[in-house]
């Protein structure tokens, strides 16, 4: 009878643990990676935050306190009025229950 090469169960075993290591340390760094890098929908959200003031600076007033923009909530939140005929105006964006950003800034009463 002829014997045949082949490793042990025990060989296969340890090689199956180091393999493991390995991809969960590259699971790890992966993970650190993709936290650490501005994500596309944080760029998306302030681009259109910006679009929202530019386009509440040129009405002049607020149509809506609430907007819903691809999966996004834009809320608009009113301040006081304030000296020199101007309001604060402070809009918002939560992504899936997330504050992904907010901008800040006056516009004037009533559309003076």
């Amino acid at each position: 009878m002829k014997k045949l090469d082949g490793s042990t169960l025990i060989e296969v075993l340890i090689a199956m643990v180091i393999i493991m290591v390995v991809f969960s340390i590259a699971l790890g760094i992966f993970n650190n990676v993709l936290n650490g890098s501005v994500s596309f929908k944080k760029v998306q959200v302030q681009q259109q935050l910006e679009i929202l003031r530019k386009q509440m600076l040129e009405n002049g007033k607020i149509e809506e306190t609430h907007l819903l923009l691809d999966s996004v909530d834009y809320e608009m939140v009113i301040g006081k009025p304030g000296d020199f005929g101007t309001v604060p105006l402070e809009i918002k964006a939560n992504y899936r229950g997330i504050a992904f950003g907010s901008i800040k800034f006056l516009i004037k009463e009533n559309g003076k």
